[in-house]
């Protein structure tokens, strides 16, 4: 038995059409004989990771508006796929806000060409778990732009004030203390202050050779107290940051010291790490009960967060 198909009443005349769904945006697509990037990305910091479709030449770098080409110092490899260089962007000249467009040369010096790169997302790590950090200093900023005609761009930043880095923790053998290791610290205290970098110092430790021991008992109990750690003199001091930070959520990801007094079982305090990868420590709320942990934690999560 055959049914017969329902037609959807007509609308008034007046009545506009319904919006199409879904509209498929046409994907763009490389000039004629331009290198294409087949993958791009600065992920340490300090190296340019490039590969583009195989064709005759060397990958290079040319200031954007300028002739001036500068070599890629590192890694060159060939296959029969790929031309590819691993490059140290610390070789290239200069130290200051500088933007290049990627290039082939051509054999013989011919001209050079620009690199065309679909959207960056497409060639390189995109929005995963981890970011660009600054060159092992702090002192530079390296970053991948797509111009308005498809040409990979680097471009180098000049970070105006590095943070100091932490660079290792170290709990005592006794566990009543933690010993951090500073670097890039211009004076010799360390400050916890209430509420963020710019409040109130509360406690003050010195920086020896670039380790501060900080004791438990240097940490203020007031309930549910959030402190920033910062370096420098008590005039001029900066936030303590994660060395060569790549996790756009370091807390979650990575573990930190807790401290304990001999007979208990929840945390005096804890180190953790900021939404802006900074260092800073919390004081757990202080119940009658034995609360579970985890919810404490979840809840100073929470709090980053916002």
């Amino acid at each position: 038995m055959r049914l017969p198909l329902r037609r959807p009443a007509a609308g008034p005349p007046d009545e506009p059409a319904p919006a199409t769904v879904l509209e498929r945006v046409p994907r763009p697509t490389p000039p004629r004989g331009r290198p294409v990037a087949a993958y791009a990305a600065v992920l340490d910091g300090e190296h340019l990771w490039l590969a583009v479709g195989a064709a005759p030449g060397t990958l290079a770098l040319r200031a954007t508006g300028g002739d001036e080409v500068v070599p890629l110092v590192g890694d060159h490899e060939d296959t029969p796929a790929f031309r590819s260089v691993r490059a140290d962007l610390l070789a290239l000249p200069g130290a200051d806000d500088a933007t290049y467009d990627a290039v082939l040369v051509g054999p013989g010096g011919r001209s050079p060409k620009p690199v065309w790169t679909p959207p960056l997302a497409d060639v390189g790590p995109g929005d995963g778990p981890t970011l660009v950090p600054t060159s092992r200093d702090g002192s530079l900023r390296f970053g991948l732009e797509r111009a308005d005609d498809g040409t990979l761009r680097l471009v180098r930043t000049v970070v105006a004030e590095p943070f100091p880095r932490l660079v290792s923790i170290t709990s005592t053998p006794t566990g009543d203390a933690v010993e951090l290791h500073v670097a890039g610290a211009v004076g010799g205290e360390l400050h916890l202050r209430a509420g963020g970098p710019g409040g109130e110092v509360v406690t003050t430790v010195p920086i020896l050779e670039g380790r501060a021991r900080l004791h438990r008992d240097d940490v203020p109990l007031d309930r549910g107290r959030r402190l920033a750690v910062t370096a420098g003199t008590a005039a001029a001091a900066r936030p303590v940051a994660r060395d060569r930070n790549d996790l756009r959520e370091a807390n979650p990801a990575t573990l930190l010291p807790h401290l304990y007094l001999d007979d208990a079982d929840r945390p005096l305090w804890r180190l953790v790490w900021t939404p802006d990868g900074t260092i800073g420590v919390r004081v757990p709320p202080r119940g009658t009960d034995h609360q579970d942990q985890g919810q404490d934690q979840d809840q100073d999560q929470q709090e980053d967060d916002s």
